[in-house]
């Protein structure tokens, strides 16, 4: 585990949870909205590529011993959903059928919490890295 990556994927995840809210309320389909949600999108690879690298020798609750904990599942999760919420925004533009603006929403609003809010918490669980810094 290389301490540097903990670093950039930490920036990238805090950083995305405000930008996050901003989208949510700001006015949906402007130039800006497109925009920061490229932007939003982009911070959410970073994050879940630089997951990759992060494993901890020490972690009790691992499926892998030495290598990945259960929170690593979340990293297909976000792939896969920001994959279908971009496919579905474009179906969208092409049909204008509303199930696919709905689609893109739903799962933008599933990657927030799930990806940002609850991977977060569980980051926050003892043993886990960013427990020791901040209740430590």
């Amino acid at each position: 585990m290389s301490v540097p990556i903990i670093y950039i994927h930490a920036f990238f995840a805090l950083t995305a949870v405000p930008l996050g809210l901003y989208i949510f309320f700001k006015k949906k389909g402007t130039n800006q909205h497109r925009f920061v949600g490229r932007v939003w999108v982009s911070f959410l690879l970073i994050v879940s590529v630089t997951a990759l690298f992060i494993t901890s020798p020490m972690t009790d609750t691992a499926f892998n011993p030495k290598l990945y904990s259960w929170i690593h599942l979340l990293i297909p999760f976000t792939i896969g959903n920001l994959i279908y919420s971009i496919y579905s925004i474009r179906l969208f533009k092409k049909t204008r059928l509303k199930k696919h603006k709905y689609a893109h929403m739903g799962s933008m609003i599933g990657v927030y919490f799930g990806a940002l809010i609850v991977a977060g918490a569980f980051t926050l669980t003892p043993g886990r890295i960013f427990h020791e810094i901040i209740f430590l």
